[in-house]
């Protein structure tokens, strides 16, 4: 997992009142204790440039973080009126104030503001700098790494024993949870790398697609072939508007649900029933004869193991899919560790997608 700055303070997401502005893709920065901080056009001075030092930025940074002064100076280990100074030296090279106090606290300037998003980027350029040396360690790299609930039960095997395998030794703590969990998670730096569905589509983030999961329609013999004679072609719409389901879903909050809904063209909320916490929950009721769902290739062969009764119908091309892909911070981007990441991800998902589509046959016969 990428360090913390020296002085504690991370890439910071500021609780004080106005914008903070979005993160672009950053340039590099100078490798030395000194940098030059652009702030763009300030009382008439356009492309005003001063330097400034790594201390002043994180301090600045520990202040916007937790919104108080003595706050900050705890959380970097130093006096209130040395942390003060540094603010006051930090301002007096930019020529303007970068906080303002009022009875709600503390405010960021129009400035502030300016200099904060600058200051994201330096700091993202310094944590790179900081962990060159990690590629050249001889022992495993450690990462933190989230895998979306939908997807981990059934990937985590095939991806533990490539990266086992992998030349560059990698060793991975898991983190489960929704999509939306571990896009917020990854921004705040508790995670190094997320496999999820994609695309996420964030400035601050770089995502590589993995492997395409392709949705089946699950069900019991008896529903597969009600639902069969419908039409030669059979389509996810049908699934919602046959009086054949009902139609099961994932509880709100597993993008899963949404994904399943979209493909099948649900508009109301009375069309489906959406209350399982899990696919393996919703393959026990549909095999308990509850009603119909999509489950993706990745998860049908597991959960037909564990569900008697459990069988599988493929649509027409071109059939519902979610996109599987890895993402993680800008900072990122380089490291050999993404590359050795994404490789065994789409090995593991590439083996569970073909293993289901050998299985379940594409004559759309129901299996």
């Amino acid at each position: 997992m990428l360090p913390t700055p020296r002085g504690g303070v991370p890439r910071c997401r500021p609780h004080l009142a106005g914008p903070c502005g979005k993160v672009r893709r950053r340039s590099p920065a100078q490798p030395d204790d000194r940098r030059t901080l652009a702030v763009g056009s300030h009382e008439g001075q356009v492309g005003a440039t001063v330097p400034v030092t790594l201390r002043q930025i994180r301090y600045f940074q520990a202040v916007v973080e937790h919104g108080s002064f003595s706050r900050a100076a705890e959380h970097v280990h130093v006096s209130q009126p040395a942390l003060s100074f540094q603010i006051r030296e930090l301002e007096d090279a930019l020529g303007a104030r970068l906080l303002e106090r009022d009875k709600q606290g503390i405010r960021l300037t129009r400035l502030g503001r300016q200099a904060l998003e600058q200051t994201e980027r330096i700091v993202d350029e310094v944590l790179v700098l900081e962990t060159l040396g990690k590629r050249h360690e001889a022992g495993p790299l450690q990462m933190v790494v989230g895998i979306v609930s939908t997807l981990s039960a059934y990937l985590l095997g095939g991806l533990l024993e490539r990266l086992h395998a992998a030349p560059h030794r990698i060793e991975i703590d898991i983190r489960e949870g929704s999509s939306q969990e571990l896009v917020s998670d990854l921004l705040a730096a508790r995670l190094d790398a997320a496999i999820l569905s994609a695309p996420v589509g964030l400035l601050e983030l770089s995502e590589r697609e993995l492997f395409e999961d392709r949705f089946l329609l699950a069900g019991t013999t008896n529903r597969l072939a009600a639902f069969r004679a419908l039409g030669d072609v059979p389509r996810p719409a049908d699934a919602a508007q046959s009086d054949i389901g009902p139609l099961l879903a994932l509880a709100e909050g597993h993008c899963l649900g949404d994904q399943v809904l979209g493909a099948c063209g649900v508009s109301r909320p009375g069309e489906v029933r959406r209350g399982a916490a899990s696919l393996g929950t919703l393959a026990q009721l549909v095999a308990a004869e509850e009603g119909l769902t999509l489950i993706p290739e990745t998860a049908a062969l597991g959960e037909r193991a564990n569900a008697p009764g459990l069988h599988f119908l493929r649509f027409a091309p071109p059939e519902p899919a979610r996109r599987i892909g890895l993402v993680h911070r800008v900072a990122s981007e380089g490291e050999p560790w993404v590359d050795v990441l994404a490789e065994a991800a789409a090995g593991a998902g590439a083996t569970l997608t073909a293993a289901a589509r050998d299985a379940i046959a594409t004559d759309r016969t129901g299996n």
